[in-house]
């Protein structure tokens, strides 16, 4: 697919002041540059796929039946894209390395077919489809980690109605299905982490049922099974989640996104598996992946929030305990902005952004700008 490297005219006056801002958002962002992907991009995710050290890009295309791979050179700009056909309706993806070769392989959820489809990365930078694994009805979310601590790769992959199914990688690329958990109501997201401390793989759900204020972990038992699930009470039909350290003590905290709620929640881990949530803090309108990192130069996590249906992405500055500074700063990217990601694309010690804009069928990256001034409100 042919790459298109010009800056597209809607954005060219990006830059917007924020809903109910009374100064315009600091210039922390160079211009986009803009890339032609596949139809309905539902995902882009970063990651070093072919061991240069520099990141990739993947963006799955909902709609195309396809993902697009774009190598990057090291300096924020990609390569032509590099097309893979897929399953019916790929819809979520993980990366990791699934067969000990030490190159990242690709695991998609093909909404449409009921599978998890297993690609291999080669040394040519290359993939090619190892296996397809009949997992269910819909799968919606996949994540990997360790659940036998046997360093093998295994996989959680969530289906749309009410179940998790685990798989336990082989080594080679393939994976034995074990046990299905009931993960009802209507779970969404997931990610995975030792959230009690006791050196296991645990998962965490987002589940986004109408009516449900609350979370669910899955405690690893360290031999690929798992506990019945423990509420985590707050949120409210949350559709992304993830983890980070949000104040800094080695705990890892809980994040998530009601794109129907227009909110955010933050709940604070102590470590041992329980969880404080905070006091829900307002989005804009849809708000949903959020990717988490020091976007204001004072080593303290923030968090950037992709929102679908305002068209923008927002900074919002961390303080260092788990609460944030506001207002909060918003970026116009374009209609319909799918998801988003963050990594190094140039080296140059910042953290830059990828954005998926889902109807126009393009990819947007931003790079940090080295003279943007510090964010002081």
């Amino acid at each position: 697919m042919k790459i298109n490297k010009t800056i597209t005219l809607f954005i060219a006056t990006w830059m917007l002041l924020g809903c109910g801002q009374s100064q315009p958002s600091p210039d922390i962002f160079a211009l986009p540059v803009s890339y032609m992907v596949g139809k309905k991009p539902e995902v882009v995710m970063a990651h070093d796929m072919n061991n240069d050290e520099f990141p990739d890009l993947i963006v799955v295309n909902s709609a195309g039946n396809s993902l697009s791979y774009f190598e990057g050179i090291g300096n924020g700009t990609f390569k032509d894209a590099q097309t893979i056909e897929t399953g019916r309706e790929p819809f979520a993806i993980e990366l990791a390395d699934f067969n000990g070769d030490r190159i990242a392989d690709i695991a998609l959820c093909n909404y449409g077919d009921g599978e998890v489809s297993i690609i291999l990365g080669q040394k040519d930078g290359l993939f090619k489809l190892k296996t397809n694994v009949k997992v269910g009805r819909l799968p919606i979310a996949i994540a990997s980690g360790d659940f036998n601590n046997d360093e093998i790769n295994d996989l959680a992959v969530t289906l749309r109605f009410n179940k998790m199914i685990i798989l336990l990688g082989v080594g080679d690329g393939t994976f034995k299905v074990a046990e299905a958990y009931q993960a009802s109501p209507t779970p969404a997201h997931i990610t995975i982490g030792d959230y009690n401390g006791d050196g296991n793989e645990d998962i965490s759900l987002a589940l986004n049922a109408v009516k449900v204020r609350y979370l669910k972990i899955f405690y690893g038992n360290g031999d690929g099974t798992f506990a019945p699930p423990k509420l985590i009470k707050g949120g409210s039909q949350s559709s992304f989640l993830t983890h980070h350290d949000m104040n800094l003590d080695g705990k890892l905290d809980l994040l998530t996104s009601s794109p129907m709620k227009d909110s955010l929640s933050i709940f604070m881990g102590d470590g041992k598996g329980d969880f404080t949530k905070l006091q829900d803090f307002a989005g804009e309108k849809g708000p949903h992946n959020i990717v988490v990192g020091d976007f204001t130069g004072d080593k303290i996590p923030d968090i950037v929030v992709c929102n679908r249906r305002s068209g923008s992405i927002s900074v919002i500055q961390g303080n260092g305990d788990g609460s944030f500074v506001y207002p909060h700063y918003n970026y116009a990217v374009g209609s319909q902005p799918r998801s988003i990601t963050g990594a190094d694309f140039n080296r140059d010690g910042m953290m830059d952004i990828a954005v998926v804009l889902y109807q126009k069928k393009i990819l947007e990256v931003f790079l940090r700008k080295v003279s943007a001034p510090p964010m002081d409100i």
